[in-house]
């Protein structure tokens, strides 16, 4: 595994570093903050406690018994964010909108991409022609702006009444929380 950029606060016996260093990160490792895990059942010396303990950098952590460790739930489990009603109902409603233009849109960009594709094998056939080519390409494009056009409009008349009653809705919460 290679060094990351920044070796401060990690383990370094978790990393295993081939061949040499340069001498920018010996001075990183050198610096690195160690930290050592001692169970409190274990028997720890006097010597090797006092050789933990006298590293200035070392940060001594104890945990009762290794077995309560491994079953800590909170270190296996990712945080989780709660789905609240409103963002449901938001999903169901805007659900049967995305289908719509998706059912809309599809075959549109399916034939764009169809005399796109088109174009360029002909254009490649037959490179004599190539400037009437692009210029057709063009045209084409913009027809194809010009018909899908309303339906990216109807898209933003759907969609922006609901955006800003999201928004209107955080505002109100941000003001209820400062107001007490």
């Amino acid at each position: 595994m290679q060094p990351t950029e920044n070796l401060s606060g990690t383990n370094i016996a978790l990393y295993t570093v081939k061949k040499k260093f340069t001498d920018r990160w010996k001075e990183q490792v050198m610096n690195a903050k160690l930290k050592t895990l001692v169970p409190e059942e274990a028997a720890v010396d006097s010597r090797s406690f006092d050789r933990i303990v006298s590293d200035k950098n070392a940060d001594i952590s104890s945990a009762l018994n290794g077995e309560k460790v491994v079953n800590d739930s909170s270190m296996h489990e990712a945080p989780t964010k709660k789905r609240t009603l409103a963002k449901t109902i938001g999903m169901a409603i805007a659900a049967p909108l995305l289908a719509l233009a998706f059912v809309i849109a599809l075959p549109l960009i399916g034939l764009y991409y169809m005399a796109k594709f088109g174009l360029e094998a002909f254009a490649k056939k037959l490179p004599v022609e190539n400037r009437k080519l692009k210029n057709a390409a063009t045209l084409l494009k913009n027809i194809g702006l010009f018909l899908v056009a309303p339906f990216i409009a109807l898209g933003y008349v759907i969609a922006l009444p609901f955006a800003g009653l999201v928004m209107f809705t955080k505002l109100a919460n941000e003001a209820r929380a400062n107001r007490g």
